[in-house]
C-alpha cells in the first residue's frame, strides 16, 4: 500500500483506478495486480498530480479500513510503506497491527538521515515492535562504467558498522545506479537475509546504545563536512 504519494503508482505503471465490487451488502475495492503483487495506492483514485488534503483522523480511518474495504486475496505478506514518524497516525498504525511480524528500516546512510533513524529506533522500542533489520538505500553510486563514488554533499555515515556492533542486522546496501543487474543482486541478498533473520524487540539498553552510536557517527560526519567547507 502506498498511502498518499504517487511514486508506487508510477513505478508499477498503473494507469487507471481500481475496480469496485458491489453487492447488496457491501462495496469492496479490488486491488491492482502487478507481477503477482496486489497493490492499493491513493494515486490510483486521485491521479498523480492532485494533492490529497486529508487530515490525520481521515488518514487513520482509511488505514483502519484496509482490511475491511479492500478485497485482498489470500496473502503471504502485507507490506505497509510508511515514513519515519512518531505522529498520531504512526501510533495508531502500530496499535492496529498486533500480529506485526517485523519492521525493515530503510535509510540513506547520510548524516541528515541519521536524525530520523535515531528517533525511529526509539519509537519502535517504545512500541515494542520487532525489528528485522536495516537496509542502507542509495548507499553508493555506481556509474555505467562501474565506477563507485559517493555523490552527495552530506557525508556518508557507516550505519552498517553501528548496526553490526549492537545486533541489528544490516540486510543490504542498495546502490544508486542505472545498472539494474547490480540492484537485482542486492535485492536477492536482502530477500535471503530477511528469510534467515529472526525479528527482535529492542531493549531499552540496546536501543539507547544503538542510538548513541549512530548519532555519534552522524556528528563525526557533520564535523568532517564543516572542516571540508572551511
Amino acid at each position: 500500500m502506498d498511502a498518499v504519494a504517487p511514486t508506487l503508482h508510477k513505478a508499477l505503471g498503473l494507469a487507471e483506478a481500481p475496480r469496485w465490487e458491489v453487492d447488496a451488502a457491501e462495496q469492496l475495492i479490488i486491488p491492482h495486480q502487478v507481477d503477482g503483487l496486489y497493490v492499493v495506492t491513493m494515486a490510483s483514485h486521485y491521479g498523480e498530480n492532485p494533492a490529497v488534503l486529508w487530515d490525520e483522523p481521515t488518514l487513520i480511518r482509511a488505514m483502519r479500513e484496509l482490511n475491511t474495504l479492500v478485497k485482498w486475496p489470500q496473502l503471504d505478506f502485507l507490506f505497509l510503506d510508511s515514513p519515519p514518524s512518531s505522529s498520531k497516525f504512526m501510533q495508531e498504525l502500530y496499535d492496529c497491527l498486533p500480529d506485526l511480524y517485523g519492521i525493515v528500516l530503510v535509510f540513506q546512510p547520510s548524516d541528515i538521515a541519521v536524525a530520523d533513524l535515531v528517533r525511529t529506533i526509539d519509537f519502535i522500542r517504545i512500541k515494542k515492535a520487532p525489528v528485522i533489520g536495516l537496509v542502507s538505500n542509495m548507499d553508493i553510486c555506481i556509474s555505467p562504467r562501474g565506477e563507485r563514488f559517493w555523490p552527495y554533499l552530506s557525508p556518508r555515515v557507516d550505519i552498517g558498522s553501528a548496526c553490526e556492533e549492537y545486533g541489528i542486522p544490516l540486510l543490504g546496501e542498495v546502490p544508486l545506479t542505472p545498472l539494474q543487474a547490480k540492484v537485482d543482486i542486492e535485492f536477492d541478498k536482502i530477500a535471503d537475509r530477511i528469510e534467515k533473520t529472526k525479528p527482535r524487540v529492542l531493549t531499552d539498553d540496546l536501543a539507547t546504545r544503538l542510538c548513541k552510536a549512530i548519532a555519534r557517527k552522524g556528528v563525526e560526519a557533520f564535523i568532517r563536512r564543516l572542516e571540508w567547507q572551511q
